[in-house]
C-alpha cells in the first residue's frame, strides 16, 4: 500500500496536493530526529523552521532511519500558522514557529510504520504530490517505537545519540541494569568498517562507561582519540554500541582482562580494528 492511500482512507482531506512532506535527518547540528522521537520531543522540535516550510494546510511526518531507505510515520499534522520569526533557544538565527495539530486519525500507526522512500533529491521538504508513487509501506510493527523499558543485555544496540539521550533521560531501567554489572562491549565504527573491544570494570559499571564515552567520544582510549578526537563531531555519529558479556560486578580485574583479549582476538580488532593492545 502506497502511505496516501492509507491516509486519504482514514483522513479523506489529507491529500497529496494539500500536504507538504517532512522528510526529517540529522540535521547540521547533528541532531537526530529518531532520537528526538523516543525522547517525545520530535513534535515541538518540528514545530521550529528556518523558512516558510510548511505552506500548506497538512504536514506529513517521517524519519529517516540512519543508514537506510527506510522511513518511520512520525505523524500528521494541520497546520494552523506561524508565530513569525522568534529566537530558537540556543541559536543565533532566527526561526518560524509552526502551530502543527496532531491529526487522530492517524495516530494509530505513528511510531509503528515504516515507508520506503529513495530521497534522491535530499530535500527535507517535498509537495505531496511530487512523491505520492514512491512512499510505500514497508513494515507495521506491533509496537510504538521509544526507549521503553531497558530490552536486556542481549538486545542493547544503540547509537552515540540514543546513549546520550538515555543518560540525559536519566532512565531508570536503564541505569538500574547497567550500573551493577561490568562487562565486555563492542563499538562499530561504520564508517571506517572497523571496531573497538572494551571492558567496562569501574564501579558504575556499563552505566559509568557509557558516561565516559558520550563526553569525551574516545573515553581517552589511544586508538579512538586518533580515529574520533579530530574536532569533527559528525564523526561520532555513525558509532553503534553493543554487549557482548556481562560480568559480575564481583569479577576480578584479570578475568575480566582475559575476556577482553578473548573477543579481541575473535573479532580481530587489534589487527583490522581500532584496539591498540
Amino acid at each position: 500500500m502506497k502511505l496516501f492511500d492509507y491516509l486519504k482512507m482514514v483522513s479523506p482531506d489529507l491529500t497529496p496536493e494539500t500536504t507538504k512532506v517532512h522528510l526529517a535527518q540529522i540535521n547540521e547540528y547533528k541532531e537526530d530526529p529518531l532520537v528526538k522521537f523516543r525522547e517525545e520531543t520530535f513534535d515541538d522540535w518540528q514545530c521550529w523552521q528556518k523558512r516558510l516550510e510548511f505552506s500548506r494546510r497538512y504536514v506529513v511526518s517521517l524519519i529517516r532511519v540512519s543508514g537506510t531507505e527506510t522511513w518511520l510515520f512520525a505523524g500528521a499534522f494541520e497546520q494552523l500558522g506561524n508565530t513569525g520569526k522568534q529566537p530558537y533557544p540556543d541559536r543565533e538565527e532566527l526561526y518560524y514557529h509552526y502551530n502543527l495539530m496532531k491529526i487522530p486519525e492517524t495516530e494509530e500507526y505513528v511510531g509503528r510504520m515504516y515507508v520506503s522512500f529513495k530521497n534522491s533529491a535530499r530535500n527535507f521538504i517535498r509537495l505531496g504530490e511530487s512523491i505520492q508513487d514512491e512512499l510505500v509501506v514497508s513494515a507495521i510493527s506491533p509496537a510504538r517505537l521509544s526507549f521503553g523499558e531497558f530490552p536486556g543485555f542481549r538486545n542493547v544496540v544503540l547509537d552515540r545519540n540514543s546513549i546520550g539521550a538515555i543518560l540525559r533521560l536519566d532512565l531508570q531501567s536503564w541505569r538500574a541494569a547497567l550500573s551493577v554489572v561490568k562487562g565486555i562491549y563492542v563499538l562499530t565504527d561504520r564508517d571506517g568498517g572497523k571496531l573497538y573491544v572494551g571492558k567496562a570494570d569501574g564501579v558504575k559499571g556499563i552505566w559509568g562507561r557509557w558516561e565516559d564515552y558520550f563526553g569525551s567520544g574516545h573515553g581517552g582510549n589511544i586508538g579512538l582519540k586518533e580515529a574520533f578526537g579530530t574536532g569533527d563531531p559528525g564523526r561520532l555519529q555513525n558509532i553503534t554500541f553493543a554487549i557482548l558479556e556481562v560480568m559480575d560486578p564481583n569479577a576480578g580485574e584479570g578475568e575480566i582482562d582475559r575476556r577482553e583479549t578473548h573477543w579481541k582476538q575473535i573479532l580481530l580488532s587489534r589487527e583490522f580494528g581500532h584496539n591498540r593492545n
